[in-house]
């Protein structure tokens, strides 16, 4: 049985403003309290770390992530009670690919996902999105399919043709890095966001300390912190970066960190 207040008091951090966390709660409790399947919207990488948590940890319902591409970041989560049957995920999530002319437009990621939310589209019905040359792929609501399919012929400037294609169609999703060989004086995570985004240490300090850093998903307020090789930390406003390895001390006692930092 979910202790709801108890839930929300200790993943407070979660709580988000569209009321998406507290949605999702309910559906869970939902699914637990009366064995019935339940499909949440598309979520970010934050919400589906904290419900994995609380799903394992408060039920013992079956927990599937339906992200569509193999190394997903946004996905929908399936509470699944024992004995029920786990439903098509085509029903719930359509795979659309749009192609324009690429001789007049380029779209990059950011483009293709703020065209589609400047149709009044909102983020929670909209999964991943790859794009590769001439179009992107792009996850939404199965309940979207027609309207994008029927409706939409430009998404920011381009002129574009979509159709909704089968999930075995997915493309694969690559996400660009770039390598920093570095040396910190101590394994913090300010010290650490200094050396991959050429802050001072303090603007570092003061990002920590306003709740504007997450490792793993989860928001971390001290500076002292101290990252784990394969975490991942993202900085609003800056981006996301993998502490790969943190490989010893130098000669001058520093430590030698490597970091990937996400580009795309």
């Amino acid at each position: 049985m979910i202790d709801r207040k108890w839930v929300i008091h200790h993943y407070a951090n979660f709580i988000d403003e569209d009321g998406l966390f507290i949605k999702t709660l309910d559906l869970l409790m939902r699914a637990d309290s009366f064995f019935e399947i339940q499909i949440t919207e598309f979520l970010s990488p934050d919400l589906i770390y904290a419900f994995d948590q609380i799903c394992h940890q408060h039920t013992e319902l079956t927990l599937i992530k339906w992200g569509v591409f193999s190394d997903f970041e946004r996905a929908k989560l399936v509470f699944l009670p024992e004995y029920v049957e786990v439903p098509s995920l085509d029903k719930s999530i359509a795979l659309l690919e749009v192609s324009y002319n690429q001789k007049f437009n380029t779209l990059e990621h950011k483009d293709a996902l703020g065209a589609l939310m400047a149709l009044g589209i909102k983020r929670n019905k909209i999964g991943d999105i790859v794009v590769f040359e001439g179009g992107f792929q792009v996850a939404v609501s199965s309940e979207l399919s027609s309207y994008f399919e029927n409706s939409v012929d430009k998404v920011g400037r381009a002129g574009v043709s979509i159709k909704r294609i089968s999930c075995d169609q997915v493309r694969i999703k690559q996400n660009e890095t770039k390598k920093i060989n570095a040396t910190v004086k101590s394994l913090r995570l300010d010290s650490v966001i200094a050396t991959c985004y050429n802050l001072s240490r303090s603007q570092a300090q003061v990002l920590v300390q306003g709740e504007k850093v997450k490792v793993n998903h989860q928001v971390i307020s001290k500076p002292e912190y101290s990252p784990k090789e394969t975490d991942l930390i993202s900085v609003r406003g800056y981006g996301r970066f993998h502490v790969d390895e943190v490989l010893g001390v130098t000669k001058k006692d520093r430590i030698r960190i490597v970091l990937s930092v996400i580009t795309r």
